[in-house]
């Protein structure tokens, strides 16, 4: 698992590994693939990458696996006077607000159902779509195509909704595989997902 963040000014990599994060106990961390494009950052224990453009400043950086980021991110933010957004946040995609942001990804959702519904009445119809064999989409077609057979009148534009939601019902029902977790098993899984720098500090 990864998480990629942007810092909120422009920043240059000379200055991110010049050594003024070294008070904060975070310095440089030189492997094999260590080149002008991507760097590292440690703080003895947990590791950032760094991804540089062409003309030599910071993009992106990135925490994978279990590192606990939160003392060099915070060391940068400080160091530099910068904010830090991750990709769950809606400054990482460029807008200013959540409502800016839930509003375009519906908008992307919105177009993809769109496209979708239409792949599905081509296939129902026996027309050329691009449903590829064996995803998801496609067992939802064959589901739809049997909900037209019954009634025809669900291809009709007006019943779009309508065919929508009984087919993805029907999928549930027969082809989903739901997991339940007791108690604790959540508080279990949320001990193997906190990472050290969410613990409570003696």
């Amino acid at each position: 698992m990864s998480t990629d963040y942007i810092l909120s000014r422009k920043l240059s990599a000379r200055d991110l590994f010049g050594g003024q994060l070294e008070s904060s106990g975070i310095r440089k961390h030189v492997l094999p693939d260590t080149n002008e494009r991507t760097r590292r950052l440690t703080d003895g224990r947990n590791y950032l990458w760094v991804y540089i453009t062409e003309d030599g400043l910071v993009d992106e950086i990135c925490t994978r696996g279990g590192n606990a980021p939160g003392k060099i991110l915070s060391a940068i933010a400080e160091s530099f006077e910068t904010q830090i957004f991750s990709e769950y946040e809606p400054q990482f995609w460029g807008y200013d607000t959540q409502e800016e942001w839930d509003a375009a990804r519906q908008k992307i959702a919105d177009q993809h159902r769109d496209e979708f519904y239409v792949n599905v009445c081509a296939y129902v119809r026996g027309e050329p779509n691009n449903l590829r064999p064996g995803t998801i989409g496609e067992k939802e077609a064959q589901i739809a195509k049997k909900l037209v057979e019954k009634d025809p009148a669900l291809l009709q534009p007006e019943n779009k909704e309508k065919l929508l939601v009984e087919m993805r019902a029907i999928y549930d029902r027969d082809h989903a595989v739901w997991i339940h977790l007791s108690p604790e098993d959540v508080a279990f899984t949320q001990m193997l997902a906190t990472h050290e720098d969410d613990l409570p500090q003696g």
